[in-house]
């Protein structure tokens, strides 16, 4: 005799298998949940933890390479103010113009932990190095001849009618940045060229003294400094940005006409601390400090080191 089996075994077996396909579906859905958001979660960190430890950084090297503490001191306070914290590291490499920053940052999951899973750690590094500027905004429409620059010391920037200039009678140590003539040459040593200046670049000189351009521009600069700092800055202590600083180019001759300089190379950059407008009338002429300063700026460790360096991320 055949057994003949029930339709309600089927149905029981049938919603058994359901409820086990369902289970295993919903570990599945759970677990991928996990995945994208916690994982999203734990990248979203890391992201904001890469931009944290690359602003410490760039703000720590803006120290290098004269104080290699300060720097240190720097990036871990911007690292921490940005979001991290864990534990974070800034080393100064032995070149004494980089800084290597680490930042970690702990992130508690959601759904991860049903599987286990409390927290994962988001980690960044970055290095930002200190070189010379082959290349800026900003720069005042003056030359100086190449030469090794002595700190502290006081150079002439643009020399008046009874002085002997480098560049030959007629030329007073101004440029044609932009264009020429003395509205122009006023404006941009008021305020700086805004035009990208680059070394390598061939500029023409600008003929004739420009006195009173000369001494509107640099007292200028002497008020508007007047107004924002105090007390004034001096070659020993002054604060980025300070108006009498001017960036100046290092030039080699490119070409001569009737033993005048016409135009010059621009080999790099250098700053100076403006002191004053010296003389009267065509017998005017600037003098300033030579200073070493950190300045916004295309960096690049190739390019000869005039003491004025811009910072860059190298990794």
């Amino acid at each position: 005799m055949v057994d003949r089996l029930k339709p309600g075994i089927f149905l029981r077996e049938e919603r058994g298998f359901a409820s086990v396909m369902l289970a295993l579906s919903l570990v599945a859905m759970l677990s991928f949940a996990a995945l994208v958001i916690d994982l999203g979660l734990l990248a979203l960190n890391r992201q904001q933890l890469i931009n944290a430890v690359d602003a410490a950084a760039l703000a720590g090297a803006m120290e290098l390479p004269d104080n290699p503490e300060r720097a240190r001191n720097t990036a871990i306070d911007y690292a921490r103010m940005n979001g991290a914290t864990g534990p974070v590291e800034a080393e100064v490499r032995a070149d004494g113009n980089s800084l290597a920053v680490s930042a970690g940052k702990e992130v508690n999951y959601f759904l991860a932990r049903l599987m286990g899973f409390t927290r994962g750690e988001a980690r960044a590094e970055a290095v930002a190095v200190v070189a010379g500027i082959k290349a800026v905004r900003g720069a005042a429409p003056l030359a100086v001849p190449e030469q090794e620059f002595q700190f502290g010391i006081k150079y002439i920037l643009k020399l008046g009618a009874g002085q002997d200039s480098p560049l030959g009678p007629g030329t007073f140590s101004a440029l044609s940045l932009g264009g020429t003539g003395a509205s122009n040459y006023e404006e941009n040593l008021k305020n700086g060229y805004q035009g990208r200046l680059a070394a390598g670049d061939v500029i023409n000189t600008e003929t004739g003294n420009i006195s009173n351009p000369t001494r509107r521009a640099i007292e200028y600069r002497i008020e508007l400094e007047l107004s924002q700092h105090s007390p004034p800055c001096t070659p020993e202590h002054y604060v980025p940005g300070c108006p009498r600083i001017l960036i100046i180019p290092v030039y080699e001759t490119a070409s001569i006409q009737d033993g005048q300089v016409k135009s010059i190379i621009v080999s790099g950059f250098a700053a100076f601390l403006v002191e004053r407008v010296r003389g009267q009338g065509n017998e005017n002429f600037i003098e300033g400090y030579f200073i070493r300063t950190v300045v916004a700026g295309e960096g690049d460790p190739a390019q000869q080191n005039y003491g004025l360096q811009g910072v860059k991320l190298v990794r």
